[in-house]
């Protein structure tokens, strides 16, 4: 059973579902946005503006980013929620990725959950995930709170290279503990006042360049996050799982508890787990190459 597609079998796109422009915080323009990234080599952007009232920060308005699309290139419409009640941060506002929203629709308002914002925007079609959970200290009560989000970032290059908090895997492991069933990406949260763009992406396997069919396949879980490197196949016999990649140092599959598998040296290409050493009714993969890159398999669940 493939873990992932076969590459052999769809086409695989390269995207940043969070980064911003100049309609919040961001330093370039939207198009000026797109611009760097197809000079990067992506394949869709997501322009997850900030959505909230009375700061400067923020928009009040989706941003519409139709007029951006072109036959090789998109941008889904989407946007970095935000709502009352977060602890450990001066504004108390939780920060919450939505990507494919409607363009209508509306900032929270004073009295509105972090759960039932991101319920909101899973009403209308949205992939939504938890933004940056190391840069804010999100607490345990505060992951069971959202533990309804499709996924969670696993890692925030903005965040990395500004503040060192840039990874997610306390938040990720806390949630899959409690057997939460929820999905891993790697982003920008790109700006561009500091070379934070192309840092961390996913790579989604998708039949056609169109919001649908890549927001389908995000809900699906259809793709893969890294930071460079690549995951070229996964797959799954009776419990023997088998991953090929990119040259590496170390693969290693995490499980229930501390449970861990790995697989250690230089230029590493290919690991095979034996799953019946885990004892966990779930797993995931992650990978670093000699340079200190990483990439993240979404959790399995046996």
């Amino acid at each position: 059973m493939d873990l992932l597609p076969s590459k052999n079998s769809t086409n695989y796109f390269k995207g940043n579902l969070h980064g911003h422009s100049n309609h919040s915080d961001g330093a370039l323009k939207p198009n000026e946005v797109v611009t760097e990234y197809k000079n990067l080599g992506y394949d869709f952007i997501c322009l997850s503006e900030h959505l909230w009232k009375g700061e400067k920060f923020a928009n009040e308005l989706v941003l519409d980013t139709t007029y951006l699309n072109e036959n090789d290139f998109i941008v889904i419409p989407s946007a970095e929620l935000h709502c009352k009640g977060k602890k450990y941060v001066k504004n108390e506002l939780w920060h919450i990725v939505a990507n494919g929203l409607p363009v209508d629709f509306k900032c929270a308002d004073d009295k509105e959950t972090a759960h039932d914002l991101i319920q909101r925007a899973i009403d209308t079609g949205a992939f939504v995930t938890i933004a940056h959970p190391e840069w804010y200290m999100l607490t345990f009560d505060e992951c069971m709170s959202v533990s309804h989000a499709h996924g969670v970032e696993i890692y925030n290059h903005s965040c990395h290279i500004e503040a060192a908090r840039g990874f997610g895997t306390a938040t990720v492991d806390y949630l899959l503990q409690e057997d939460k069933k929820i999905y891993l990406t790697a982003t920008d949260d790109s700006h561009f006042r500091m070379p934070d763009g192309g840092g961390g992406w996913v790579m989604v396997a998708s039949e056609n360049l169109n919001e649908n069919s890549i927001l389908n396949s995000l809900k699906a879980g259809k793709y893969y996050s890294s930071t460079g490197v690549e995951i070229i196949k996964c797959e799954m016999d009776n419990n023997l799982v088998k991953i090929q990649t990119s040259p590496a140092k170390n693969i290693t599959l995490v499980g229930r508890g501390s449970r861990s598998l790995s697989v250690n040296g230089n230029n590493i290409t290919e690991a095979i787990f034996d799953l019946n050493q885990l004892d966990s009714n779930w797993f995931r993969i992650s990978i670093i190459d000699n340079f200190g890159r990483f990439a993240w398999l979404n959790p399995v669940w046996l």
